[in-house]
């Protein structure tokens, strides 16, 4: 039933396009915001004290728009997170706990755009890890094997226009984003990261989060419109008024 309801989605959207003017823009995008994770383990362990992380993003984006109303963002960014938080071992001292991990993140989006220039933006997020390090004190090690090669993401924006041209456009927003999978690789699930010194009796997943605000500028590249003598062609550009 669910596969059912996909492909009569993608085929309406499908003839939908075909019938709408259809337009291509490509782009640089670059994102900034807070992140953090969601640990049972480590959110219920009074020892512990988190703090929220700082996390940016730059890369490329395509924008597939159709008719006026709808679109489909492909993005493309190399990001880092950063996150940290304390622990309070046996003798009271506060030891600083930090997790950094650089990462590739593909988002796929559709965007909801309305007359007044704003829109809505929902989809999914896969984020491949390409490096992660960790430190307890002041000992930092590499531990991209304790972190899963990717983990998937639900997004949520909002945004809107700041200028638009025949050839240049402008947009910026408020993007949310929660992990659906987990942070942590099975092997490091075993070892208990992200946090293997405090000897958990079960293990819980690590599931990221973040917030931030981005900027996205995209160049119009053309389309399939109907032109001023009636008959569709290729025009270059944008379709915004």
């Amino acid at each position: 039933m669910r596969k059912n309801a996909t492909l009569a989605a993608v085929l309406l959207l499908f003839s939908t396009a075909i019938q709408a003017q259809v337009w291509l823009e490509l782009g640089a995008k670059g994102m900034m915001g807070f992140t953090g994770f969601r640990n049972k383990n480590i959110s219920n362990d009074s020892r512990h004290d988190s703090q929220l992380g700082l996390a940016t993003s730059i890369g490329a984006v395509a924008a597939i728009n159709i008719g006026e109303y709808h679109g489909l963002n492909i993005e493309g960014l190399g990001a880092t997170h950063h996150q940290s938080f304390t622990f309070r071992d046996d003798g009271g001292t506060s030891n600083a706990i930090n997790m950094e991990w650089k990462s590739t993140d593909l988002y796929f989006l559709y965007r909801w755009y309305r007359d007044n220039g704003a829109f809505l933006e929902l989809g999914p997020k896969v984020t491949y890890i390409r490096e992660a390090q960790q430190s307890y004190g002041t000992d930092w090690a590499k531990v991209t094997d304790k972190y899963a090669d990717k983990y998937y993401s639900a997004a949520f924006g909002v945004g809107g226009f700041v200028s638009t041209s025949q050839v240049l456009t402008v947009k910026t927003g408020l993007r949310a984003e929660y992990a659906l999978t987990d942070l942590i690789s099975e092997q490091g699930q075993a070892e208990g990261y992200p946090s293997p010194y405090a000897n958990f009796e079960t293990y819980a997943e690590t599931r990221p989060f973040r917030l931030g605000l981005y900027l996205e500028v995209t160049f119009g590249v053309g389309g399939i419109a109907q032109s001023m003598c009636g008959s569709r062609g290729f025009i270059f550009g944008t379709g915004y008024k």
